[in-house]
């Protein structure tokens, strides 16, 4: 793995142009990684990346991001979140490093390259740890930028523009994170939905969608939704993403999969890839239904039937460890549960090194690598 010095910036917030004009007359260039995934370390080939974890929290803490009001001097500033490293933390969060480093070791010891680590604000991202986690593991780390779920949405996100949130996450991905100069190589998890909401998506939410999609054009970078709205207006949101002019090829619907292969299909009849999450949790934990190895049968099952309705070119997969309940340490699988107990599972079913490798590098590769970036879609 090639190492970068950081250069980490001094201070802690990240200034913004105040309007759509900051786009061009504020911010830098944006650089053409068309062909390149983005790691916390920077750029690197596609084909260095090996089995990757799609949709992973390496440090996390459920806590509302601060304001992102403008201050006097008229220009936008977004304020750092409080480090994982350091400061008061909130309850049940993953955010101890010596911890989290143990944990992810485990995937790399089981053959792991890459993780994408989707943590953004709402999730309490943070930047230098997933720096410092990827230099001591050895493993790729893709960070992750944008709003999470409207509950954790900033206090003043009514006040937000498109144009403001997309300068935001434009910033994170060709300038660096909450005053650092490390980026972001995929734009999410996108929150739409909370749980057990079934309502329509919420103006903030369809800003939240559409400045990813923009943000997305403009520098060529994937996306990830966290797909817990109903189906209809999941769809919803695939519909504005195309409209901004992203091909649904470069999108991933987090949470959504199942072996229903109907249900499916209305995603990746659209070019949008499905992705199997949220697994293994110690036995009795939030979420979990058996032991691990049952757990992993299902998984597999499920995994299979959309295997033999020719969907494996959009199937991905991760564990979305997010509580401490899924941690080795505490019973939980862990981030090698997948290598170490799903892929065993699909083994067992007659299913292929080669469709694993499919699922697990080839399928990731092709989505986390940029596209050219590409001028907004003009309004008539």
């Amino acid at each position: 793995m090639s190492r970068r010095n950081p250069g980490w910036a001094l201070g802690a917030v990240l200034a913004l142009g105040a309007s759509t004009t900051a786009l061009s007359a504020q911010a830098p260039a944006i650089p053409n990684l068309a062909g390149k995934v983005l790691t916390v370390l920077g750029p690197i080939e596609p084909a260095a990346l090996g089995p990757t974890l799609m949709h992973e929290h390496i440090f996390i803490d459920f806590k509302a991001p601060p304001p992102m009001a403008p201050p006097p001097t008229g220009i936008f500033v977004l304020k750092t979140q409080q480090p994982a490293l350091a400061g008061e933390r909130g309850s049940g969060g993953l955010t101890d490093f010596d911890t989290q480093l143990a944990e992810i070791r485990e995937f790399k010891k089981a053959g792991g390259g890459t993780i994408v680590d989707v943590t953004n604000f709402g999730l309490t991202r943070d930047p230098e740890a997933l720096y410092r986690v990827s230099e001591a593991s050895d493993l790729h780390v893709v960070m992750g930028a944008g709003w999470y779920m409207k509950t954790l949405h900033p206090p003043d996100m009514n006040e937000r523009t498109v144009e403001e949130l997309t300068d935001i996450l434009v910033r994170d991905i060709t300038v660096g994170a909450q005053g650092t100069n490390i980026r972001s190589g995929i734009i999410g998890e996108v929150g739409t939905g909370n749980f057990g909401d079934k309502g329509p998506l919420t103006e903030n939410e369809l800003k939240s969608v559409r400045a990813s999609a923009r943000a997305s054009r403009l520098t060529g970078a994937p996306i990830l939704i966290h797909s817990f709205a109903p189906p209809d207006e999941l769809q919803r949101a695939l519909d504005l993403i195309e409209a901004e002019g992203v091909d649904l090829n470069h999108v991933v619907m987090g949470h959504t999969g199942t072996g229903d292969v109907a249900a499916m299909k209305r995603y990746t009849d659209r070019g949008a890839y499905i992705e199997f999450d949220f697994m293994g949790q110690a036995p009795g934990a939030m979420g979990s239904s058996g032991t691990l190895e049952q757990s992993a049968e299902r998984i597999a099952t499920n995994i299979e039937a959309l295997i033999d309705a020719g969907l494996t070119e959009r199937i991905l997969i991760a564990h979305d460890v997010c509580i401490t309940a899924q941690l080795k340490k505490n019973g939980g699988g862990g981030f090698a549960y997948i290598s170490t107990m799903v892929v065993p599972a699909l083994r067992a079913k007659g299913v292929s090194d080669a469709t694993i490798r499919t699922i697990m590098v080839e399928n990731p590769r092709r989505v986390l690598t940029f596209v050219a970036p590409q001028s907004l879609v003009t309004r008539q």
